[in-house]
């Protein structure tokens, strides 16, 4: 089985699998970097999906995105070069203000509570910024 980690947003834990073999080298800095605790940033333009407050170098900058993602759906788990990471809690593409695409690093899927991980999200536009944890699964 592959590396796990889970996903604390407010009060609600998620679980999710890493595409290790996908992502090696931004797996590995993420695993390295946890456990990440920081706020939810709701993205502008990129749909539903939100980002980290913080920046996180996971790797260094000019770094070529791993399993490039274009269109997202509901629990995908990005890194967003140089410093965020981002998921989605329904359909989202990256994008810049220009509303172009971005290149983003596919990193993992939550698999587990993921209808209540949406609502909750989906809530974060209007509520404000939630507190968040990432952190290892052993």
């Amino acid at each position: 089985m592959g590396k796990r980690i889970s996903i604390t947003v407010g009060d609600l834990r998620t679980e999710a699998t890493l595409y290790e073999e996908r992502a090696p080298k931004a797996i590995a800095a993420l695993w390295q970097a946890l456990p990440l605790r920081d706020k939810t940033v709701q993205v502008r333009w990129s749909g539903n999906a939100w980002r980290t407050e913080g920046d996180y170098g996971l790797l260094p900058k000019g770094t070529p995105c791993e399993n490039l993602a274009t269109r997202l759906s509901a629990g995908d788990i990005i890194y967003f070069p140089p410093f965020k990471v981002g998921v989605a809690y329904g359909p989202a593409q990256w994008l810049n203000p220009f509303m172009e695409p971005v290149d983003v690093s596919l990193l993992g899927k939550i698999d587990k509570k993921l209808e209540e991980f949406n609502a909750l999200c989906g809530l974060i536009l209007y509520r404000g910024p939630l507190p968040i944890e990432i952190a290892r699964i052993d």
